[in-house]
């Protein structure tokens, strides 16, 4: 599982590693190229030894003066990093040797190495201290000459210890070590200052955006930094004003489209109610004056309440428009809904020549609905649709079960969890201008003669409240086509 960590965290781990990796690379290399140097000072440290020590017992071998050649050997042993030193006569037995432990005993003695002819180049061996765990030294053989004779005198024999190159090479480690954890600690307070630097903008640019997000455009971020944060900085404030003037811009046209909704409603209501609040009063001022007359009467008793009924109904739709609904729940057969809602119209579409088509899906699922809302949805859809085609055309009724892929559903296999329940109504009427079908679901918007422009705004909110869509499409001149998706009945 990934941890989350924060972006200063990273930064911090990431140059920590950085500093790791360039010091211990560096470590690598220093040790590398030192270890090196030493051996090979070491070891002509040891073959300058050997043949300074061949060169002073030459003349004692050759006159057997074996008190000689112990006298060079012990100069030859000062230094403190020769381990031992040896000579040997021409016959391979010991003139003089400084060993004097066991270890170096076994370690001359297990040797597998010819001395050397005169003349030939030294044998130079690395050899390990029997008993020891570690410590080595430089084996060097040399023959001894004599000038002018081609014969081998006897060897010199030394052994140079490198343990002062694993003690130069251990106290390198430690101040490498040191070096290193000096520069872990530098690197760490730089990258957290460093990260505090970076990450210190980016956290008030975040509160700033959280800030933006619920709405408050007077948020400003103060960078003074010439960098890209600062160049970060002065492009969110810039947005966040640019933000501002364009909410006051779009809080401008809400009070304009509402003042203009309220005079569209105005003049609507006015030209709805008017009409029917004239026919009451003249009868009203006529049954004032011919209250015996039994045309009057009659003709009042006929207007009257028809008027009534017709400003009631233009107060019933402004209701139902701006009240929370009130849904009566069951189970629906849509099927049913669009029958009964079509029979209303077949009298209406046969006088103007409309052939209705129905296309209903005989194993459509139940729909959890309110059976009077959506009779009312579909016959405002339905009138439309009639009254877009005076001259006649086509009007197809569709119903449907589709899913997210447009699949039909099998009724044997069940409905699937997203399957939703489609309505289709299209006419080959006169269609809707494009500018005006973005505002064919607006409240108060009509561009018929007669009336508030609320039916489609009433189907809209009938659909919404049951938790369904609905969509328009239009061609002037080819007509319109509504699709209506109702979630099925759980």
């Amino acid at each position: 599982m990934a941890m989350d960590l924060t972006l200063r965290t990273k930064f911090i781990l990431v140059v920590n590693l950085l500093v790791v990796l360039l010091v211990g690379s560096a470590a690598f290399l220093m040790e590398l190229r030192q270890r090196n140097a030493i051996v090979e000072e070491v070891k002509k440290r040891a073959l300058i030894l050997a043949r300074g020590l061949a060169e002073a017992s030459a003349n004692s071998l050759v006159t057997y003066n074996y008190v000689g050649v112990e006298q060079s050997l012990a100069v030859a042993t000062r230094s403190p990093d020769v381990v031992y030193a040896v000579v040997l006569d021409k016959e391979g037995n010991i003139a003089a040797s400084s060993v004097r432990s066991a270890p170096i005993q076994r370690l001359l003695a297990g040797t597998d190495v010819t001395p050397p002819p005169a003349g030939t180049d030294p044998i130079i061996r690395q050899r390990r201290i029997p008993g020891s765990s570690d410590e080595t030294v430089y084996d060097v053989w040399v023959p001894v000459a004599i000038e002018g004779s081609d014969q081998r005198w006897g060897t010199a024999r030394v052994g140079v210890s490198l343990e002062s190159m694993h003690q130069e090479i251990a106290r390198t480690r430690w101040q490498i070590a040191a070096i290193g954890l000096i520069s872990l600690v530098v690197g760490s307070l730089s990258s957290i200052v460093l990260a505090q630097r970076i990450t210190k903008p980016l956290q008030a640019l975040t509160r700033g955006v959280a800030a933006v997000g619920h709405g408050d455009l007077t948020q400003r971020i103060d960078i003074q930094t010439k960098d890209e944060l600062g160049e970060l900085a002065h492009a969110f404030n810039d947005m966040t004003a640019q933000l501002a003037r364009v909410r006051d811009l779009e809080e401008r046209l809400r009070r304009a489209d509402r003042l203009a909704a309220l005079g569209t409603m105005a003049a609507g209501i006015a030209h709805d109610i008017r009409n029917p609040l004239t026919s009451i009063l003249i009868f009203s001022q006529l049954m004032s004056l011919h209250h015996d007359d039994p045309d009057v009467r009659q003709k009042f008793d006929r207007v009257v309440p028809r008027e009534l009924e017709r400003v009631q109904g233009v107060i019933e739709d402004m209701m139902e428009l701006a009240r929370p609904a009130a849904l009566n729940l069951e189970p629906t057969n849509l099927n049913e809904v669009l029958t009964q809602a079509l029979e209303l119209y077949e009298e209406q579409a046969a006088t103007q020549g409309v052939k209705v088509a129905r296309e209903f899906d005989p194993d459509l699922p139940f729909c959890n609905a309110d059976r009077k809302r959506l009779h009312r949805c579909f016959s405002n859809l339905l009138a439309n649709a009639i009254q877009a085609m005076p001259k006649g055309g086509d009007l197809a009724v569709h119903t449907s079960l589709v899913s997210d892929v447009h699949a039909a559903a099998s009724p044997a296999a069940g409905a699937p969890s997203d399957a939703m329940i489609r309505v289709t109504i299209a006419d080959t009427g006169q269609g809707i201008p494009p500018d005006h079908l973005s505002r064919i679901f607006d409240p108060f918007y009509t561009t018929k003669e007669k009336g508030l422009g609320l039916g489609t705004a009433i189907t809209h909110r009938i659909v919404e409240d049951h938790k369904g869509s609905i969509d328009v499409q239009s061609q002037v001149g080819l007509g319109t086509t509504f699709t209506i998706h109702l979630p099925v009945s759980p």
